[in-house]
């Protein structure tokens, strides 16, 4: 894993190797329940239209499978998923200024001193004619980590992580029409980050935990990969002034649950370091596959005489499990390809149960 924290390389880069990957990671969650994560793909790694040309005798390029994933909950329970993959030339990234589109939504980042800011403007309708519309803005004023900036972690491998925003304002509007229509009046704290791979996700790592929980003074951001049969394990508190106070060496897990398709995964993990202990637990599942796992986690932090709470968004995946066929016919009833549409997209029942 390569780790960076810089605006300038929240650009599309070149991906020359088949089964290559990027995306853009945009989360929040609201003051009064509201959470969202928005992700736009240049080579969806989660595909199995990519993984049949990758398994074939081709060389399939990662830009002809863009993708767009889009998820709405309240208080844990979801309101609205899309998942579609696009022809691509539905899709464009920048090389040169952070911004991308995706059908009719988009993204773009700009840069004023200090000062970041991202407009996300989406227009997404399933199949089954379910649409969500509106715009998010994520503002941060906050100086980049001290310890995270470009290349100064560098551990090689294949994977690089783009820490861009740790923490923003993020305020908007969402409008969902269909099986659940309403109005989101969108006012929380939000996060963006940037990764990308040269290679398949399973030749990078076997299992990856992260996961980000925001304090009022400062933001919790952890990681766990197992590569080459040993656990890289490292976790920050990034501190709203920049200050970066590392967790290394004393990382636990534990409770381990089975999934109903088969994934054992960590609920509970612990953290330790000079004058800091922290608590994570994973009791709320939101989004549940069988090789992907997403959290609405519960975190304290005990520090400097203090214990502070927070709420947060998790993950778990398990990439070589995405190459198992055995599970392809529940992947196709979530992602939407651009040559078929699975019959369960279109009923607005069908679909959510899915979810």
């Amino acid at each position: 894993m390569r780790i960076l924290s810089d605006f300038h390389k929240d650009v599309q880069t070149a991906k020359e190797t088949p089964g290559s990957y990027e995306w853009w990671y945009f989360d929040a969650i609201s003051v009064d329940g509201y959470s969202v994560v928005i992700i736009f793909y240049d080579g969806n790694p989660f595909s199995s239209r990519y993984i049949r040309k990758l398994q074939g005798t081709g060389a399939p390029e990662a830009s002809d499978f863009p993708a767009i994933s889009i998820s709405v909950y309240h208080e844990a329970k979801p309101l609205f998923y899309a998942f579609e993959e696009f022809n691509r030339n539905e899709a464009g990234f920048s090389a040169n200024h952070p911004e991308a589109k995706m059908g009719n939504s988009r993204f773009s980042g700009v840069l004023d001193g200090l000062k970041m800011a991202y407009t996300l403007s989406l227009d997404h309708t399933l199949a089954n004619g379910d649409r969500l519309i509106g715009e998010l803005c994520f503002d941060s004023e906050l100086p980049l980590p001290e310890q995270i900036q470009p290349d100064s972690e560098s551990t090689g491998g294949d994977h690089a992580w783009n820490l861009v925003m740790p923490k923003g304002e993020v305020r908007g509007s969402l409008k969902i029409t269909g099986y659940h229509s309403q109005i989101i009046d969108f006012n929380g704290i939000g996060y963006h980050d940037h990764n990308c791979g040269s290679e398949p996700m399973k030749e990078s790592f076997r299992e990856w935990y992260w996961g980000r929980y925001h304090l009022p003074d400062a933001t919790f951001i952890y990681y766990l990969m197992l590569e080459n049969r040993e656990w890289e394990m490292k976790a920050w508190l990034l501190k709203d002034a920049g200050k970066v106070i590392p967790f290394q060496g004393g990382i636990r897990m534990g409770d381990e649950q089975l999934s109903l398709f088969g994934l054992k995964s960590a609920r509970q993990i612990s953290f330790s370091s000079d004058g800091f202990e922290a608590f994570l637990q994973l009791g709320r599942v939101i989004d549940n596959g069988p090789f992907y796992q997403r959290f609405l986690g519960d975190l304290i932090l005990h520090g400097e005489g203090e214990i502070q709470k927070s709420t947060g968004i998790s993950e778990y995946i398990y990439p070589s499990r995405i190459y198992s066929r055995l599970f392809w016919p529940l992947v196709s009833m979530r992602i939407r390809y651009p040559d078929k549409t699975h019959w369960v997209q279109r009923s607005s029942r069908l679909y959510r149960w899915t979810w």
